[in-house]
């Protein structure tokens, strides 16, 4: 499978079960940005399936090699999810931010008010912001290209807070 190959099968818009509406304003076109993004339906992809056999193959695509032996290898074998996630998501781009040369880190808030495991209550959750920062490096890859890849998700992203909390409080407030 060839790096192009891998990005068409990300469902960027989500699934039937975890819809995923984007809100980009402010989004530079950027190939990290864009790197990020297909991080972050990967997630939430892998996390509604019931078999991640298919799905984290397609890992190696958007990852380090070392995020993907230590957090996604470990469940390439795994075929028998009891308890999906469940329900819409909204993702605003928040920013940007160099890290060096080949390094950035991008941020988004997602709304998470009404995503679950598929058994739990279909309650409206009450905290439902969530800074999501993906940190991306630009490295060469297997191909003899380089590729911009996740090297590590940091979810509920505390050290963004200060610079994007209210903001992402007060925008995720979607309704169903």
């Amino acid at each position: 499978m060839t790096f192009d190959e891998a990005y068409r099968r990300v469902p960027m818009d989500g699934t039937k079960d975890v819809p995923i509406t984007w809100d980009l304003a402010g989004a530079p076109v950027a190939d990290e940005v864009l790197a990020a993004r297909r991080s972050l339906a990967f997630m939430y992809w892998e996390g509604q399936a019931t078999d991640w056999t298919p799905i984290i193959p397609i890992g190696r695509f958007l990852y380090t090699d070392e995020f993907y032996e230590k957090v996604l290898a470990p469940f390439a074998n795994s075929s028998s999810v009891d308890n999906p996630l469940v329900g819409p998501i909204w993702v605003k781009f928040m920013g940007v931010e160099k890290n060096g040369p080949d390094q950035a880190t991008v941020t988004f808030c997602t709304d998470h008010g009404y995503w679950r495991h598929a058994k739990d209550n279909p309650q409206v959750r009450k905290d439902r912001a969530n800074l999501e920062s993906y940190v991306m490096k630009n490295v060469e890859t297997g191909d003899g290209e380089h590729h911009w890849r996740a090297d590590r998700r940091i979810d509920n992203d505390g050290s963004r807070e200060a610079q994007y909390g209210e903001q992402c409080e007060q925008w995720a407030q979607h309704k169903r």
